[in-house]
């Protein structure tokens, strides 16, 4: 097939093709004439919602397999039936600052609240049967827990993390490739696949390092377990509906599921029980995927013209859109000759992206810009378990905020325009982190934690659609993937981050406060989006991609 386009592209330069009757360009946005936000539109959106409510699931679902309680202390069986303050007062140690060892006991346990025998007079020895966890903190057995990840093994849940994280590096890479190359669907497909056979993996595991590798094969699903569906279905509905469906599926589903998800750890008294049930309903995705119609855009991109009219003509009778037979074969002639003279025998890849000045200028800012927010992001989320409140309701009332933050945006985006908002929600996020970094009281701090949160989470979703409305067609997947691929590396970084509050307790908000600055000025240079159809080629992309800050808007009804 490429060898036919390729030679096709050859006798066109050669030979004095006649275009087709009608002018090929009022063609090059599909979308007015199959309908820009019907039935088929809705039902995309539909379908992503699901997606968005699984992603936090994939996102989030680790953290509660690993939690450790605060209060855990050496196991003495002989004190074990006593309550909690019994069996730390006759057998662990106190430190210096009041509190009690984690991993140090009495080689000797007093056998009554009076004894003759001292705290003096006994030794300090390792804990050598186990230990005894908190249940009124974590209700419920992890596998942290279960396994004993504390004292010389507390980092094991660490590392587990960091074989997730990995994992999304080289899943990103790898599916963002197969989205441009392959399609939307067979991402989406082999993504999910990863996540439920690692999930499913996770359940059976018994030591460490069954559990790591578990872990990186659900990271490899972590965002093309929904960017997949969430390109393809900006690819597909009108420049005026773009931010409302970009924003909506993150906004409700996403925020849904991460609400949630602590409770559904709540619910069961294993870890196991509860991985297998976040694990599981991404079968429905992977049915999904087998089940959507691909990206039209994506398959004009690679010459498959007549897989994507038909893909066109089912979408215009689902809108109830009616064209002529005549219409419809103009139509193909055009995506036909547009392929044979720009995208025959090429294959795009991420470093066409760095070819030429400019390209490399916007495709640098992008990846900082993300890699900031990523940073800013999750430091925000970690940022609250230092505040010592119960882990279920902090992390179901933080996630909240995502809700407001995608609502307020279907408002503001295609009204202010992307760059304009992207700069003042990272100041604002900055101001309230920098005055988190100078209260004291306890709940001011928290308050202003969450309102910092609120406006860096608007970041993220105007960076995600920003990035997908800029990238072109023939490398959106991959581009996309490689700029994610950035982000998990920038929050990797995040947990030093907080690691600075044992310096200064205010360091790690006057850290975050010092990044949104820079990310909210460095996007200054980036090309605006606002009320422009999606590039298809580099060199419509190449065109829009100006250094100047103006906004280059397409007529979409040409």
């Amino acid at each position: 097939m490429h060898c036919f386009h390729y030679c096709f592209s050859k006798i066109l330069k050669q030979v004095n093709v006649k275009m087709p009757s009608a002018d090929c360009k009022k063609y090059e946005n599909f979308l007015p004439f199959i309908g820009e936000f019907g039935a088929f539109q809705k039902r995309l959106l539909l379908w992503m919602m699901p997606a968005a409510f699984l992603f936090a699931f994939t996102y989030f679902g680790q953290i509660f397999m690993i939690l450790v309680p605060k209060d855990h202390w050496c196991r003495i069986r002989e004190l074990e039936a006593l309550p909690k303050e019994e069996q730390i007062k006759r057998g662990i140690p106190i430190t210096k600052d009041g509190d009690f060892e984690r991993c140090l006991r009495y080689n000797v346990p007093l056998e009554s609240d009076v004894s003759n025998v001292t705290n003096q007079t006994r030794s300090n020895i390792a804990c050598n049967d186990g230990w005894v966890y908190d249940r009124d903190q974590i209700p419920y057995e992890s596998i942290a827990t279960q396994y004993n990840w504390v004292c010389d093994d507390q980092d094991l849940g660490t590392y587990s993390v960091l074989a997730f994280f990995v994992g999304s590096i080289v899943g990103c890479l790898c599916f963002g490739y197969v989205a441009d190359h392959c399609g939307r669907l067979v991402a989406l497909f082999l993504a999910n696949s990863c996540s439920m056979i690692g999930g499913c993996v996770t359940v059976v595991c018994k030591d460490f390092y069954c559990f790591a590798a578990s872990r990186f094969l659900v990271g490899l699903a972590m965002n093309s377990c929904f960017v997949p569906i969430y390109i393809l279905t900006l690819e597909n509905v009108g420049i005026k509906y773009r931010t409302l469906v970009g924003n909506l599926a993150l906004a409700i589903s996403f925020t849904l599921g991460a609400v949630v998800l602590p409770w559904v750890a709540y619910a069961f008294h294993s870890w196991r029980h509860y991985a297998m049930t976040v694990s599981l309903p991404v079968v429905f995705m992977i049915l999904m995927s087998l089940l959507l119609p691909e990206s039209p855009s994506w398959l004009f991109s690679v010459g498959k013209v007549k897989r994507g009219m038909h893909v066109l003509k089912e979408a215009a009778q689902s809108n109830g859109k009616t064209l002529s037979d005549k219409e419809w074969s103009e139509m193909e002639q055009c995506y036909e000759l547009d392929f044979a003279n720009e995208h025959s025998g090429k294959h795009y890849t991420c470093l066409d992206l760095f070819k030429t000045f400019r390209r490399f200028v916007v495709t640098t800012i992008l990846i900082l810009s993300w890699m900031i927010v990523a940073l800013v992001y999750d430091a925000h989320v970690r940022v609250v378990s230092l505040l010592g409140t119960d882990v279920f309701i902090t992390f179901s009332i933080s996630s909240l905020v995502e809700i407001p933050a995608g609502i307020v945006l279907v408002f503001l985006l295609d009204r202010v325009g992307r760059k304009p908002v992207m700069i003042a929600v990272m100041l604002c996020c900055a101001a309230f982190s920098l005055s988190a970094a100078f209260l004291r009281r306890q709940w001011d701090v928290a308050i202003a934690a969450t309102v910092a949160r609120f406006f860096i989470t608007m970041a993220y979703n105007v960076g995600q659609q920003w990035a997908s409305e800029i990238l072109p067609t023939v490398v959106r997947g991959q581009g996309l993937s490689g700029i994610n691929v950035m982000g998990q590396i920038g929050a990797l970084i995040s947990p030093i981050v907080i690691y600075t509050h044992r310096f200064y307790a205010s360091l790690p908000m006057f850290i975050i406060t010092l990044l949104s600055v820079i990310g909210g000025v460095i996007v200054m240079v980036l090309p605006e989006t606002k009320g422009t159809v999606l590039p298809q080629s580099m060199d419509e992309a190449d065109k829009r991609w100006t250094l100047r800050c103006r906004n280059r808007k397409i007529n979409v009804n040409q």
